[in-house]
């Protein structure tokens, strides 16, 4: 039989345990279940990078069950919006680890919603200013707004910019950790040559088919800006621009609906038609990353 102290101790340590776990679902005001997915992030890997093979999918899977069971009551509208997160930052960690071990320079970062970066201020001032010039000109002449979206991810030829970003792995995963991927962007703001910007990721957890025209739609008006601005500085033969698309799951009828044609590639017939999304993949774990690393880097870094 446990004695009195043991009971008081056991009792102890469940109330010490209660007070430490992380708050996994807040209540917003109107007493709402609300998820902290960085909290809910952090939670499933216990502070630490996994190591070996990583399952995307199943790990999505697993952090939804801790913030069920943590409460029931969040939606799956919010769940959904959640995973979309969780799964970006899979991918960000994983990417940015594998450039900095691998001493490649395809370096890929998340970026922000629109509303709260541009990403044409990627680019440097000279650059940028003929994209607010279009928009500009569209809307004052021709009432025509340019919206636009910002990919998920930037793909960036890293080969200048060495001193900006540091090759040090993420191995533990913390807010902080997370922080600092999602902010990576912002020591390119303003840097970035016409070159220096290669491609661009769209990346969801699944393809439903709005999902699809939304990739196909960015994918197009990425790549019409991209000529306008060769048209601008000049450039006769440039390196293309890529745009690429990532989901958990990948079937035929998505690979046959996102080989659509970039409207701007047909408009002439001095144009060569292109893809408006370069290539598509199935990203569902670290494996399949590492796969679709080494088909990117082939098709961005040919010569080498």
């Amino acid at each position: 039989m446990p004695t009195q102290w043991q009971e008081h101790r056991d009792n102890f340590q469940v109330i010490m345990e209660l007070i430490l776990m992380p708050v996994l679902v807040k209540k917003d005001r109107a007493g709402k279940a609300v998820v902290d997915t960085k909290v809910a992030f952090v939670e499933s890997l216990n502070g630490m990078t996994p190591s070996g093979e990583w399952d995307y999918k199943a790990h999505l899977d697993y952090i939804q069950s801790l913030v069920l069971r943590a409460d029931s009551r969040v939606t799956a509208a919010s769940l959904s919006n959640c995973r979309g997160t969780w799964y970006e930052w899979m991918i960000a960690i994983d990417i940015y680890n594998h450039w900095c071990t691998n001493k490649h320079n395809l370096l890929m970062l998340p970026l922000p919603n629109i509303s709260s970066f541009d990403s044409a201020t990627l680019y440097n001032k000279d650059i940028s200013s003929y994209i607010f010039d279009l928009r500009k000109k569209l809307k004052t002449s021709l009432d025509i707004e340019l919206i636009t979206s910002n990919p998920d991810f930037v793909i960036i030829d890293s080969s200048k910019f060495s001193n900006l970003i540091p090759r040090t792995p993420l191995t533990k995963i913390d807010e902080q950790a997370i922080e600092y991927i999602d902010t990576l962007y912002q020591k390119l703001i303003a840097a970035c040559d016409f070159t220096d910007i290669i491609g661009y990721m769209s990346t969801k957890t699944s393809f439903r088919p709005d999902r699809r025209l939304q990739i196909v739609h960015e994918g197009s008006l990425t790549k019409a800006l991209y000529v306008h601005l060769q048209t601008r500085l000049w450039i006769e033969k440039p390196r293309k621009i890529k745009y690429f698309g990532a989901s958990l799951e990948l079937n035929d009828k998505d690979k046959r609906a996102l080989k659509t044609v970039a409207t701007h590639s047909i408009t002439t017939v001095l144009s060569e038609p292109e893809k408006a999304v370069d290539d598509c993949f199935q990203l569902s774990s670290r494996n399949h990353l590492n796969l679709a690393i080494q088909e990117m880097y082939n098709v961005l870094f040919p010569s080498q």
